[in-house]
């Protein structure tokens, strides 16, 4: 009853005062075509009370990320109900970033993106490129006539919903990205251009909401994935895999009753038909960073001054069915 009732209040869209229907930053794509259909209104969201309330939960967890980092000790300016209006291009399109951040003396911008745990990992892995519409946001804030000669560029800050994991990077400008995309936009507010869909698909319209639009079917990212045929491979893959698992059973369960049996000890023997085993407790003593203690005393600053991240290659492999 009360779910039905909330959802129910959100079965009208309200105004923010800020969206009114005009082609804003987060409208305008890589893809001409794609800035093309929202500029028009051709291929319009239509947002259920669901999709309402979510957007609403992105707003608090926007709020909750701002707490965090001033906790944290960073500087923040016009955030919350002061974020600054930026303009981009002649056709002057208006964006609203979500802040200033100081780090290490200098003040660049800042976005905040709350995740699911499916999105919060490609971030991690592809960064930015596997989100298209959020790096062509980025860029076109750091090139707005109030941002192009202030900042260098936009520090991202993700949270993952559920954990509330944190992850972030420096996105640097690129011109080189997005001079084109803004002369694009240009052309099709001002100079009142129309735009065809692309003949072909291309790699970024898998990341797009206007696929089924242009396509008629729903698309996948396949960038990265071989496809082959190698049936014994696969055979000698699971018959290893169930040996693995009947294996870790047997250990497992070997393991609780050695456990049992060493008691308080330090050496036990355990003597079979053919084999001797030799059960010792092992007591490690590893040496750790104590985050909380290096910024108790030196700051949160400092430690992301001498933070560094390095990329691990790593294979898995999993039935896929």
């Amino acid at each position: 009853m009360l779910a039905q009732a909330v959802l129910a209040s959100y079965g009208r869209p309200t105004s923010d005062g800020i969206h009114t229907g005009q082609l804003t930053v987060t409208g305008v794509s890589p893809c001409p075509y794609a800035t093309y259909l929202n500029y028009h209104h051709l291929d319009d969201d239509e947002f259920d009370p669901l999709s309402r309330l979510r957007m609403k939960n992105g707003k608090w967890q926007e709020l909750e990320v701002l707490e965090d980092l001033k906790r944290a000790g960073f500087p923040l300016r016009r955030t919350g109900n002061d974020q600054q209006t930026v303009h981009v291009g002649k056709s002057l399109i208006t964006g609203r970033p979500d802040g200033l951040i100081t780090v290490g003396g200098k003040e660049d911008l800042l976005e905040i993106k709350a995740m699911s745990l499916a999105m919060f990992t490609n971030l991690k892995q592809k960064g930015l490129d596997a989100f298209p519409g959020y790096k062509c946001q980025a860029q076109l804030y750091i090139a707005s006539e109030e941002m192009k000669n202030k900042v260098e560029g936009e520090w991202f800050y993700a949270k993952h919903k559920d954990s509330c994991r944190p992850y972030d990077f420096f996105a640097e400008r690129d011109e080189a990205y997005s001079k084109p995309i803004i002369e694009a936009v240009d052309e099709i507010v001002l100079g009142g251009i129309e735009v065809s869909r692309p003949a072909k698909v291309m790699p970024i319209c898998s990341y797009c909401r206007h696929k089924k639009f242009c396509w008629k079917s729903e698309l996948y990212d396949t960038s990265g994935i071989k496809t082959m045929t190698k049936d014994e491979v696969v055979q000698m893959w699971l018959e290893g895999q169930f040996h693995l698992d009947i294996g870790k059973q047997y250990n497992e369960e070997s393991r609780v009753l050695l456990k049992e049996y060493l008691g308080e000890d330090d050496t036990l023997l355990v003597e079979g038909n053919d084999t001797l085993l030799e059960v010792k407790k092992l007591v490690s003593h590893r040496t750790s960073f104590n985050e909380a203690r290096f910024v108790e005393k030196y700051g949160a600053i400092a430690l992301a001054e001498l933070t560094e991240e390095k990329p691990i290659t790593q294979m898995r492999v999993r039935r896929r069915d």
